[in-house]
């Protein structure tokens, strides 16, 4: 079971979660205060460097970085796989993650191997993944994912997000702009491989 699946069972359990998400069964992953005072300074500046939050002033980024979470996670270490119900937005912080696309049965026997799966894309400090799972009520994951190194990500679920709406709603808006963006971005660059495809398709069939 990959740890965000235990993430969405407290959630359906309806469990009370606080202003910052405390969930019991990953505590010894998720620091309960996400972040000392030296990650909270390091944290917005790394958000700066990120595109699609560009728009954010610094105070916005601030107010951002204390509803994230930081979580290590080992080579090899599985963030989500497919089929669970997504709950959480996810940025780099450090090191890499792959994304895997694998075959229906393969996914039902919980397993992942080189002939019953793809690899889709690598990851790296600054990308982000996830974000579906804030826009949809009932989220499914697509894809596997799986630390390929050690690595760093920041993540926020659910209940911060409706956290922030209350109590910053100027921030969360923003946030859900520029998750509104990476969607019509990612949408693009599939309609766009699609027609190519198409084009691909047709001359083989002129032929």
């Amino acid at each position: 079971m990959s740890y965000e699946k235990e993430i969405s069972e407290k959630i359906e359990k309806r469990q009370p979660l606080p202003a910052k998400l405390d969930i019991s069964v990953i505590k010894y992953f998720w620091q309960a205060s996400p972040f000392t005072s030296s990650h909270r300074d390091h944290v917005p500046k790394f958000l700066r460097k990120i595109e699609v939050l560009k728009h954010f002033s610094d105070n916005e980024l601030r107010i951002l970085s204390k509803y994230l979470h930081k979580r290590t996670f080992s080579a090899t270490e599985t963030i989500f796989r497919q089929g669970d119900k997504g709950v959480g937005f996810y940025f780099v912080y450090s090191g890499h993650v792959e994304a895997i696309v694998s075959s229906e049965s393969a996914q039902e026997m919980g397993e992942i191997t080189n002939t019953a799966s793809k690899h889709v894309v690598s990851l790296e400090r600054k990308d982000y993944f996830g974000e579906l799972a804030l826009l949809q009520e009932n989220n499914i994951r697509s894809a596997t994912v799986i630390a390929k190194s050690s690595c760093d990500l920041l993540g926020i679920f659910k209940p911060d997000l409706e956290n922030l709406i209350e109590e910053w709603p100027t921030v969360a808006a923003r946030l859900l702009q520029a998750i509104s963006i990476i969607v019509a971005d990612r949408f693009y660059l599939i309609s766009q491989e699609v027609g190519h495809l198409k084009y691909k398709i047709l001359q083989l069939e002129n032929k």
